[in-house]
């Protein structure tokens, strides 16, 4: 795939690449043994860029202060080995490289919105999984009839682990949805049941409980440039591993 804005090559920069060494030269060994070297390069490209976010002061301290509370509500300083310096700029990362990102590619939100939004669209609907053709149809027509339910005919005759739950499958994207019912859950109206439905080697049931569809809002903004960061990294991360596949770290500087 082409190389996302910015040049992956052109911010690699030798300045980075001596940063890189000078701070992983003394356990680039260890980690490829414990099999972190990609995951390391990873987090300090994130860690990088977070460090070019431009934000102000009083923002950064607040979503900090916010960031800091939640963390401690749920985990202990010295359980983590951290000191409360340490903690902050482990915090600040992830916040910074969405705000990085922003910058980068916040003028093709629009667009990655609509490229993506069949994939952000949610959906809750419940699912029973038959073997019989016959049967199936018959369980139809009794929920249709109202003799039953459809949760107490998941329960009784589905035959996946959701029929403990009703046959509820739990609100998710659409791209997340098993067994391919994204489709079919986009012709469904909210509390329309399905007539039965080839699936696999069986048969199947679906009644939509409800569909949630995308908006540009924040949260989705910034899944759109968390999606966008991951794939940048990606590249930068694949140039790094082409880099030192045949050098060592000490010598990043003069192989780039």
């Amino acid at each position: 795939m082409p190389f996302l804005d910015p040049d992956p090559h052109e911010w690699l920069t030798t300045d980075r690449l001596t940063s890189l060494r000078l701070q992983f030269k003394d356990c680039s060994t260890l980690l490829r043994q414990a099999g972190l070297w990609r995951a390391m390069l990873g987090y300090w490209v994130r860690w990088q860029v977070s460090l070019e976010a431009e934000w102000s002061s009083e923002e950064e301290l607040n979503i900090l202060e916010n960031l800091t509370r939640q963390w401690q509500s749920r985990n202990n300083l010295a359980a983590a080995n951290l000191t409360p310096s340490e903690l902050r700029s482990k915090l600040r990362v992830g916040p910074a490289a969405i705000r990085w990102s922003r910058q980068q590619w916040g003028h093709r939100l629009e667009n990655l919105y609509l490229q993506r939004k069949h994939e952000l669209d949610k959906a809750s609907c419940r699912l029973i999984r038959l073997n019989d053709k016959h049967f199936s149809f018959e369980i139809y027509h009794r929920i249709k009839a109202g003799e039953t339910t459809f949760e107490q005919a998941a329960r009784d005759y589905g035959m996946g682990s959701e029929r403990i739950q009703g046959g509820l499958l739990p609100l998710q994207p659409l791209s997340q949805m098993p067994f391919g019912l994204a489709p079919l859950i986009e012709r469904l109206q909210l509390g329309q049941l399905s007539k039965p439905l080839r699936l696999g080697d069986g048969f199947c049931l679906v009644c939509l409980e409800r569909f949630d569809s995308a908006k540009l809002d924040v949260k989705v903004e910034e899944t759109l440039l968390a999606e966008q960061l991951r794939l940048w990294i990606d590249q930068v991360v694949n140039i790094l591993a082409d880099i030192l596949q045949y050098c060592n770290v000490d010598s990043l500087e003069n192989d780039h």
